[in-house]
């Protein structure tokens, strides 16, 4: 019988932690990484194609902005990588999604704490060969 309650406790503990953290990633004032530019290539071909390479799905897709995932928030945080078109301007936004089940929040790649400090590394690294592809600067 304890440990049954033990493995309810852990589990309270974790649910709650988790939360807590997604709390802390929805009020920090540092929600995601975007920049803006202008291309003159077909950079929705090469964000394709670097997705497919780098396992990111392409999640959302309403004509104008395009979503991209990597993860399903099981033991980390989804990484994402949202990139709209206006003409021949580029907006982009770069992150993981810290979900809590109760709270969600976003945090951006270059955040500077501890929280979710794998995901936001290995989301830069891979973010970072596209924009190096892009000819625009990393994400420190």
């Amino acid at each position: 019988m304890s440990m049954v309650m033990a493995a309810i406790g852990g589990g309270l503990a974790g649910f709650g932690l988790l939360n807590f953290m997604a709390h802390k990633a929805r009020s920090v004032n540092h929600p995601w990484d975007e920049r803006s530019f202008a291309a003159d290539v077909d950079v929705l071909a090469r964000v394709d194609a670097w997705a497919a390479a780098n396992s990111y799905k392409l999640r959302n897709d309403d004509g104008r902005r395009r979503v991209y995932q990597k993860g399903v928030n099981v033991l980390t945080a989804p990484m994402r990588f949202e990139i709209a078109r206006d003409g021949d301007r580029y907006a982009t936004r770069s992150y993981v999604h810290v979900d809590g089940l109760l709270v969600k929040g976003d945090l951006a790649l270059s955040h500077p704490g501890v929280m979710a400090k794998l995901p936001r590394a290995s989301a830069r690294k891979a973010q970072n060969l596209l924009f190096a592809e892009l000819g625009q600067p990393p994400i420190d």
